[in-house]
């Protein structure tokens, strides 16, 4: 390049070049931690929600922490069973080192700048020496995937009520993808759906519990409805683990599903993060420890091991 001439930038009309993605990224964390502070203040301004959290919180439902945790861990291996599934045409990934990358990202997308994502591009390309292109076709599969089984357990919720038929009616989606498995060109499919499908279903039992630990019984229909919304809020770009969206967009949606009032929805989305990020900060800190040793291992050549 001749002295004195500048380097080439990204077109700026290229709203997907790099310099973009990480505009983005901060707008998307400013965005959702303004929500979030949001959230919390509708619930403490509402002192009858409040009152009722304390009460909650006194007595608390152990039963229903317990299934919380139960969905938050159930959602960390069904996510890493998606990824170990949707990456083992590339790669020969231990189903163990995909929780630990899976449980580091989810708690890394908490930070600005969402580091999870890209540390898991980077972590694939050095130590198994799979392109950042399959890893991120991967990523938008899975989020496809998480999209078709929402929308396929909608429908299934929608038609269930129509008829009549038993709230638990939804889960059976889940099944009806098994069959394609018989297929070798329609197994990968099926199986992520599958995984998928029930990823939705345990958001299902994550928004009962949540609901119930806060203070509020909710109908399981109605549970199966704030799933759905929330497995909807959790596939905005470019926020990490849907931080602030997901909480309003339950709150939001509660004149829709009936069974609890706006606050209600934000303060059990609030005590349904808070369980989250309680897992995920032991889960991803051990993770990020043990991802740093592999890759140490990943970097060092073989004469020197």
């Amino acid at each position: 390049m001749p002295a004195g001439v500048p380097p080439p930038h990204p077109d700026p009309a290229n709203p997907l070049d790099r310099g973009h993605r990480r505009l983005y990224r901060r707008i998307g964390t400013v965005i959702g931690a303004a929500l979030l502070v949001a959230a919390i203040v509708g619930v403490v301004r509402n002192e009858a929600i409040g009152a009722s959290l304390q009460a909650a919180w006194h007595s608390p439902h152990w039963d229903a922490l317990a299934l919380l945790v139960g969905a938050v861990l159930a959602t960390q291996v069904l996510t890493s069973a998606t990824f170990a599934l949707l990456m083992r045409r590339h790669a020969r990934i231990g189903f163990g080192e995909m929780n630990a990358l899976v449980a580091a990202s989810t708690l890394a997308n908490y930070v600005p700048m969402q580091a999870g994502s890209i540390g898991r591009l980077a972590y694939h390309r050095t130590v198994h020496g799979v392109p950042v292109r399959a890893t991120l076709v991967a990523i938008l599969q899975a989020m496809a995937a998480t999209a078709v089984a929402t929308c396929a357990v909608g429908a299934a919720a929608l038609l269930g009520t129509a008829a009549d038929a038993p709230w638990w009616a939804p889960a059976l989606v889940a099944v009806l993808w098994l069959p394609l498995a018989i297929e070798p060109a329609w197994r990968t499919f099926a199986l992520v759906m599958f995984v998928r499908t029930l990823e939705v279903l345990a958001w299902a039992v994550h928004a009962w519990a949540a609901f119930r630990l806060s203070g509020w019984d909710i109908a399981p229909q109605t549970a199966i409805g704030a799933a759905l919304v929330a497995s909807a809020a959790n596939l905005v770009p470019f926020i990490g683990n849907g931080l602030g969206i997901r909480e309003w967009a339950v709150a939001l949606a509660a004149p829709v599903l009936g069974g609890y009032e706006r606050d209600a929805g934000l303060a059990a989305e609030l005590t349904g993060r808070a369980v989250d990020v309680a897992v995920a900060v032991p889960l991803g800190l051990a993770s990020f420890a043990w991802l740093v040793r592999r890759l140490h291992t990943a970097a060092t050549p073989t004469a020197e091991r």
